[in-house]
């Protein structure tokens, strides 16, 4: 397990300063979540550089700063003989499934500089997404009703953001080889829907470091 460090790559935007990309490789959520709260403070203070945080957590349950606890269906007990944990964090949106094989890219994101609003920096994290998916053969799309981009009305990914003294964090999760059966200790989103990944659309298991590349060159494009 890695601790976090900073990155070596620089994505070039043509129109924006370019994005620093961190890769944490799987890191425990808790320690993740206290680095990235931490690069937010530094740029909502004017330091540091944008971020895209690429990493993988062991099996966590969030729940956003409204979520519905009853949308956990499992109990505790349940919980701990999987060794998920849960945690309450600031972004929006219900309850989500973090775990190993899932492609995880937070985004600490300045926005003023950029002229983003959070409706254009939404959009443009579902088409980064599906761009994506594009690129390992699965036509995902998506719905501004229901946050995340779907594959035939099941979930490929899930969009979750707080946006605090304009800068973003939090960001979005695509399932790549996840354990989809640990959603059913969930309702995802609040929502009655099926999860579903590149893996079983597809029948092969793309490395999670090609999706990172993948969905951060999107991101640089469609954020510029």
């Amino acid at each position: 397990m890695r601790n976090p460090r900073p990155g070596s790559y620089d994505l070039p935007i043509m129109s924006a300063p370019a994005f620093q990309r961190l890769d944490w490789g799987r890191i425990p959520y808790a320690r993740a979540l206290a680095e990235m709260r931490r690069l937010h403070a530094r740029r909502a203070e004017g330091r540091g550089r944008d971020a895209l945080i690429c990493c993988e957590h062991p099996p966590v349950l969030t729940l956003g700063r409204h979520a519905d606890p009853s949308h956990i269906l499992a109990s505790q007990a349940e919980l701990a003989v999987q060794n998920i944990s849960v945690h309450q964090v600031e972004r929006g949106g219900q309850v989500t499934y973090h775990g190993p094989g899932q492609a995880v890219v937070y985004l600490v994101i300045a926005l003023g500089p950029r002229g983003l609003g959070v409706r254009r920096l939404v959009e443009g994290i579902a088409r980064a997404v599906c761009a994506t998916a594009a690129e390992f053969g699965v036509e995902a799309v998506y719905d501004p009703q229901r946050p995340g981009a779907w594959v035939r009305g099941r979930k490929l990914a899930a969009i979750g953001l707080a946006v605090r003294h304009g800068v973003t964090m939090h960001g979005l999760a695509m399932n790549v080889t996840t354990n989809l059966s640990h959603f059913d200790y969930i309702r995802a989103c609040g929502l009655q829907a099926q999860a579903t990944s590149l893996a079983l659309e597809t029948g092969a298991a793309p490395p999670l470091e090609l999706v990172y590349d993948s969905l951060c060159q999107h991101l640089g494009r469609e954020l510029a």
